[in-house]
């Protein structure tokens, strides 16, 4: 079955002995012989499942539909469930609550999250349903105010492993350790530091040939409030990357692939979002005040992109809230323009790949 996940009750011994290497002696000594467990391989078969978490907008860029498919259909690849009417880590977390295997009777082997993301904040994924993107802050803020349903060991363990799918997400080292506390501390979470998405390989566009792919990204950037043209975005990437021998025009002018090794681009908004909120109007500040906040200011530096590059507006907001009162917000987005220029890799290796690091359990 495909994508089973085999894991097992094999246990590596590793023989310690103060003997030399004389078979005689060996056997004259074998008292002095003792096992240490150095790690195990489960070779029981589990369940795998994968969660699409979005939805498709543009014609350009068919990620979450190609990922559909392939996890259905590729021969190693596909997984014995896909859920793909969900749109957040909580709800995720509930439906392995109340879906529990009970084909294998274990733990999952193989969980598969798949979501647009990217390397400076966050995933597209919201952290609950309506709420923020999976970000650092927002996932801790709902580890600790207890939002999430962390699963028990019954549904993920030491395992488990969780494969994030998202452009460069394994470059988010504090993300993927924050979804593995989400996950109950147990299981692995794995990413890529490189883009990944899904492409036909044939030109009838049969989803049975669609093929899952690691590229190389280039970023150049632009305000949502101007007009950039190919030529300076040329310019800016030859600037940011001067050793790179690319064809930058190249790229910013193919939207589409003719085939599936050829280089492109697509272009996405990155928002970063503040608010604060005070119980009466009079406490709200001047809303210029907002933007020079710490705390902003150092979102926008976490994204690592210059702030010429962001469009800024400020917001009011009223919020009625369930006994009745009223609050009052000052919010502050920003919105940096990106362009994302693509090179797929024939092959990768094990440093294409991130995983957590702050497994609190072994079992």
């Amino acid at each position: 079955m495909a994508s089973m996940v085999k894991v097992g009750m094999f246990i590596l011994v590793a023989a310690v002995a103060a003997v030399s290497c004389n078979r005689r002696d060996t056997a004259a000594t074998a008292d002095t012989v003792t096992d240490t467990v150095i790690g195990t391989i489960d070779t029981l078969p589990r369940a795998s499942i994968t969660f699409i978490l979005g939805n498709d907008h543009s014609a350009y860029n068919q990620y979450y539909t190609m990922a559909n498919q392939y996890y259905r259909l590729n021969a190693s690849d596909r997984t014995e469930t896909v859920v793909d009417n969900l749109t957040s880590l909580g709800e995720v977390l509930n439906y392995l609550k109340a879906h529990p295997d009970t084909v294998y009777g274990r733990p999952y082997g193989l969980i598969n999250l798949v979501s647009h993301g990217n390397e400076f904040i966050d995933l597209q994924m919201k952290v609950v349903p309506h709420g923020a993107r999976t970000s650092v802050q927002a996932l801790q803020a709902a580890l600790n105010d207890s939002l999430l349903a962390i699963p028990d060991s019954t549904l993920v363990d030491s395992l488990t492993l969780v494969y994030l799918h998202g452009c460069a997400v394994g470059n988010n080292q504090e993300l993927l350790n924050d979804l593995a506390e989400a996950f109950g501390g147990r299981a692995t979470v794995m990413a890529s530091k490189l883009f990944e998405y899904y492409a036909y390989t044939s030109p009838g566009r049969n989803p049975q040939n669609i093929k899952h792919y690691f590229a190389k990204a280039w970023y150049a950037f632009y305000n949502p409030d101007s007009t950039t043209s190919d030529l300076q975005l040329a310019a800016q990437l030859r600037h940011r990357y001067p050793d790179e021998d690319v064809d930058w025009l190249d790229g910013l002018r193919r939207r589409l692939q003719d085939n599936p090794l050829q280089l492109y681009h697509f272009t996405f908004i990155l928002p970063c979002i503040y608010e604060e909120t005070y119980d009466r109007l009079e406490e709200i500040p001047p809303a210029g005040s907002l933007k020079q906040r710490p705390q902003f200011r150092a979102l926008l530096e976490r994204s690592h992109i210059p702030p010429e590059y962001f469009q800024t507006k400020v917001y009011r907001k009223t919020y009625t809230m369930d006994d009745g009162s009223t609050m009052y917000g000052l919010k502050v987005k920003a919105r940096a323009g990106v362009i994302c220029l693509v090179q797929p890799l024939i092959a990768t290796d094990s440093t294409a790949f991130a995983f957590s690091t702050n497994r609190k359990f072994n079992i």
